[in-house]
C-alpha cells in the first residue's frame, strides 16, 4: 500500500482527507460532510489509488471503481483528477454517442459517471459490475434527492449483487450537505458507516435544522442587496465589474431557469465591454458545455451564469463573486451555490439580489442556513407582499401554494410570466450592503430598466422551468414527463 500523504504531493492534506482516507483505507464505509472545495475529491480518490484499486486496465467495461455523480460536468472532472493520480480513468454521461461511450469507458479500472446513462448500460448489460470493489457517491444529497433516488438505489443494488463475490463492497458519500431524511436512505446501503463531519460550529448553526448539517462557504462575505426587477441586471453588471477590475479570477451568477441564463447573458454580454459571459445550462449539448467550462479554466471567459447545474460540484479558479440573481429553491441549494467562492483558503463574496417577488421564498431559505452563511438582515426583506411573491415554491416534492409541487410553476396570469412573477416598482435602497467585500458602487443608483421580464411568448410555458436541480444529471433514457417536469 502506497503512502497516501505522497499521493497528494506538495499539497497540505485538508481536515476532511486526514478524516476520511485513514478510515477509507481501513475498508470503512464512510459518509462525509464537508464545504465544498474542502478536498472531497482527492479524499475519496486516494484511498482507492493508494491500495492500487482502478489502477490497471481491465477488460471490457468491468470498473473496479465506480463514483456516481449528478452532473456531467463533475464526472468529467472527477475523471481528469483520477488520471493525475495514474488511475485509469473514464466517463459514462450523456452528451457523447455510444461509440464515444465506449472508447472512453472500455478497459478503465475507474468510471465516473450519471445515473441515468449508467443504469441504462448496466440493465443492457454493457456495464458489468462484477469487478467492482470501491463505489463513491459525489454530491450524494442531491444524487439521493427526489428524482434520483431510484436511480441510484438500482445501481447500488445491482452493484452490490453483482460484485458479492469480491466480499465486503465499499461504500463512500461525499456531500457539501446531508439532510436527516436523505441520510437515513444512504445508510441502508452502507456497513456501520463512519461520519466525518467538517462543517461550521454548532452555535453558528444555531438557526438551522439540528438533525441538517450544512457545510457551505463559510470564509466567504455573505451579502445581501435589496433591489426592483427593473434594477437587478444593471445591479448584477455593475457588480460583475468591480468584481473584475484587476487581471484574473471570475464570476459566477446563478438563475432559476434556462430561458432565464439564455437571455440574461445576451444582454450581459452586451452591457460587459470586453467580458465574454458564459451561459450554461441543461438543454446545452456536451461539446458546447465541455467548451464553457474550459473557456472558464483558461481564462478566455470570466464570468458564467447557469442554472444550479453549476452549484454542485464544479471547480472553477478564483471565484471572486457569486450572485444570486434568483433566490434558490432550498437551502441545500443556496449551500451549493455559495460554496463555489471561497475555495481553498480564497476571499470571495456571495451576494444575494433579492427582489421583492422573492422575498417569501428568500425567508424560507434563510431560516435553514448555518448562521456562519447568514448576509446581515435588511429591513426590506421582511416586507412581503403576500399578493405579489412569485408561486416558484419553496423546496422539492412538496406541496406548495395552489396545490402544485412546489419549485415547479404553474400556468400563470399574464400579469405572472412563466420565468417571473408580478412585476414590482419596489423603491427599496438596493446599494446599503454591497460596499463589503464586493466593492460595489451601486448605492443610490437608480437603475435602468434593462427589459429583464418575460417575453411575452414565454407566460404560459407548458414546461416548467423553476424548479431548482442540476438538471444535467438526468441523463439516458428517462420515462416521459409531463409538465412542471425537472429541468
Amino acid at each position: 500500500m502506497r503512502d497516501w500523504r505522497a499521493l497528494l504531493g506538495d499539497r497540505t492534506p485538508t481536515p476532511v482527507q486526514i478524516g476520511a482516507i485513514p478510515a477509507l483505507l481501513s475498508g470503512r464505509d464512510v459518509i462525509t460532510t464537508a464545504r465544498t472545495g474542502s478536498g472531497k475529491t482527492l479524499a475519496f480518490l486516494i484511498p482507492a489509488a493508494a491500495r492500487g484499486i482502478g489502477m490497471s486496465p481491465v477488460r471490457g467495461m468491468r470498473p473496479e471503481v465506480l463514483v456516481i455523480t449528478p452532473t456531467r460536468e463533475l464526472a468529467v472532472q472527477i475523471r481528469d483528477v483520477a488520471r493525475e493520480l495514474n488511475m485509469t480513468a473514464g466517463r459514462i454521461t450523456g452528451g457523447i454517442t455510444p461509440g464515444q461511450t465506449r472508447s472512453e469507458a472500455t478497459g478503465k479500472g475507474l468510471i465516473s459517471g450519471t445515473p441515468g446513462r449508467l443504469k441504462d448500460l448496466i440493465n443492457r448489460n454493457e456495464l458489468s459490475l462484477a469487478g467492482l470493489r470501491y463505489v463513491v457517491l459525489d454530491e450524494a444529497d442531491e444524487l439521493l434527492s427526489l428524482g434520483f433516488l431510484r436511480d441510484v438505489g438500482d445501481i447500488l443494488r445491482a452493484a452490490q449483487q453483482q460484485s458479492s463475490a469480491n466480499g465486503h463492497l465499499q461504500v463512500a458519500m461525499a456531500s457539501a450537505t446531508f439532510p436527516a431524511e436523505i441520510r437515513a436512505v444512504a445508510e441502508r446501503f452502507m456497513v456501520n458507516p463512519e461520519r466525518i463531519d467538517i462543517a461550521p460550529a454548532r452555535s453558528d448553526a444555531a438557526d438551522a435544522n439540528a438533525a441538517d448539517v450544512l457545510g457551505g462557504a463559510t470564509g466567504a462575505t455573505h451579502l445581501i442587496v435589496n433591489t426592483t426587477r427593473e434594477q437587478v441586471l444593471d445591479l448584477a453588471a455593475e457588480q460583475v465589474r468591480e468584481a473584475l477590475r484587476e487581471p484574473g479570477g471570475c464570476v459566477v451568477i446563478f438563475s432559476r431557469t434556462k430561458s432565464l441564463v439564455k437571455r440574461r447573458a445576451e444582454k450581459l454580454n452586451e452591457m460587459l465591454t470586453g467580458e465574454i459571459v458564459s451561459p450554461l445550462e441543461g438543454n446545452m449539448d456536451q461539446k458546447k458545455r465541455e467548451r464553457t467550462m474550459a473557456n472558464l479554466r483558461e481564462g478566455k471567459s470570466r464570468v458564467l451564469i447557469a442554472t444550479d447545474i453549476a452549484g454542485r460540484g464544479i471547480d472553477l479558479p478564483e471565484v471572486r463573486l457569486v450572485i444570486h440573481m434568483d433566490i434558490a429553491s432550498t437551502a441545500e441549494d443556496h449551500v451549493h451555490r455559495s460554496g463555489r467562492t471561497a475555495r481553498a483558503g480564497r476571499p470571495g463574496t456571495n451576494l444575494v439580489l433579492l427582489i421583492p417577488e422573492q422575498r417569501a421564498l428568500w425567508q424560507n431559505v434563510r431560516r435553514k442556513l448555518p448562521g456562519a452563511l447568514h448576509p446581515p438582515l435588511t429591513r426590506e426583506e421582511s416586507q412581503i407582499d403576500k399578493d405579489i411573491q412569485e408561486k416558484q415554491g419553496q423546496g422539492r416534492g412538496q406541496q406548495g401554494p395552489g396545490g402544485g409541487r412546489q419549485g415547479q410553476p404553474r400556468a400563470q396570469s399574464a400579469g405572472q410570466g412563466g420565468s417571473h412573477g408580478t412585476s414590482s416598482h419596489d423603491t427599496s435602497n438596493h446599494g446599503q450592503a454591497a460596499g463589503q467585500g464586493s466593492g460595489s458602487s451601486a448605492a443610490g443608483r437608480s437603475g435602468r430598466a434593462q427589459g429583464d421580464r418575460p417575453r411575452g411568448s414565454q407566460g404560459g410555458q407548458g414546461r416548467s422551468e423553476g424548479a431548482a436541480g442540476t438538471g444535467a444529471g438526468r441523463v439516458g433514457p428517462q420515462r416521459p414527463r409531463g409538465r412542471g417536469g425537472r429541468r
